[in-house]
């Protein structure tokens, strides 16, 4: 029995530091994410490679010798790192990462997995849609925006629709997924009624916010 709680007590220490140095991965990508919003495309990356250095070190001296351990908190942490990664390829290309894009360009030193991947392409969609919001603004010189977003998260709706299973935590976020795609169909339906004349009454709330404040990270 000594033995046992031993290794409990190693588990549960290293499963404690695991939390506490994936939050610094976690803040990184959040960083990061914010930069973008405000196109401060330096300090973006400078976080994003400060992203992978903290997970590759987490990853080394903890979750390979223990795969338990990648679970949970670092994995969610993960999924940050990887809806920051896919938002800057959608701010500066206009194009949705595939996995494989993501790998090779997130400096992990380990493979991301399917369900990290999905998580953080989930997310990209709120800011895809928070984006396209704060276009409509712009009336008819933000339509452009407006379709390009609206072709992502379209794209996103419709591959995760497809997959014959969805974990859990993924299936989650369908009904947030399909706010956004519907809100961002308003905000194009209602530039093609300012182009008709027609004044829009009301504009569109901010994905993911049902009081209509501002998402703030």
């Amino acid at each position: 029995m000594g033995a046992i709680k031993s290794r409990y007590d190693s588990f549960d220490g290293q499963r404690e530091e695991v939390m506490k140095r994936s939050r610094d991965v976690a803040k990184a990508g959040k960083n990061a994410i914010y930069a973008l919003q405000r196109d401060d495309w330096e300090r973006a990356d400078a976080q994003l490679k400060l992203c992978a250095r903290e997970a590759n070190q987490v990853y080394a001296e903890f979750a390979a010798a223990s795969p338990t351990l990648r679970l949970g908190f670092f994995s969610d942490t993960l999924e940050e790192m990887a809806e920051a990664l896919s938002f800057r390829a959608f701010r500066n290309e206009k194009k949705l990462l595939s996995l494989d894009e993501m790998q090779a360009i997130s400096g992990l030193n380990f493979p991301m997995t399917l369900t990290e991947y999905l998580g953080g392409i989930m997310d990209l969609t709120g800011e895809v849609g928070r984006l396209a919001i704060r276009s409509a603004s712009q009336g008819k010189q933000g339509k452009g925006t407006i379709e390009v977003c609206l072709a992502c998260v379209e794209a996103v709706y419709n591959a995760v629709q497809e997959m014959p299973f969805l974990p859990s935590k993924i299936g989650k976020k369908m009904g947030a997924l399909k706010g956004t795609l519907v809100k961002i169909e308003q905000a194009l339906y209602e530039i093609a009624l300012l182009s008709q004349g027609v004044v829009r009454l009301k504009p569109p709330r901010d994905p993911d916010d049902e009081d209509g404040k501002k998402n703030e990270r």
